[in-house]
């Protein structure tokens, strides 16, 4: 496995899935039940998106943010705050969120 992104725990879990990135709500129906929800931050125009993700990934935000408070309700892992996860995280790759440790990977390698 292959570090790809850290950031700062929010909701503790691991997940695995396909990433998906959501820079606005126009994409949020590329989400699939099971992949990873990646996105610069989520608002509530995302839930729809949310409900069907196992994971959370945010490149801003901490643990009082929309994705944090969100990942909590549903116990879904996430991770908020990396900066850079919807560039550094390539759509359509099966990625490993590890929201114990705060770190995303790449499950390929």
């Amino acid at each position: 496995m292959k570090e790809i992104v850290k950031g700062i725990i929010a909701s503790k879990g691991i997940a695995k899935g396909i990433a998906r990135i959501i820079l606005n709500t126009g994409e949020i129906s590329k989400i699939q039940q099971g992949d990873v929800l990646v996105a610069k931050f989520t608002e509530p125009s995302f839930t729809i998106a949310m409900l069907k993700a196992s994971a959370f990934v945010t490149d801003t935000g901490g643990i009082c943010s929309h994705a944090a408070i969100i990942a909590r309700e549903l116990g879904v892992p996430c991770i908020v705050g990396t900066e850079n996860a919807t560039v550094l995280i390539k759509e359509g790759k099966e990625v490993i969120v590890d929201a114990n440790k705060g770190i995303v990977f790449s499950a390929d390698e």
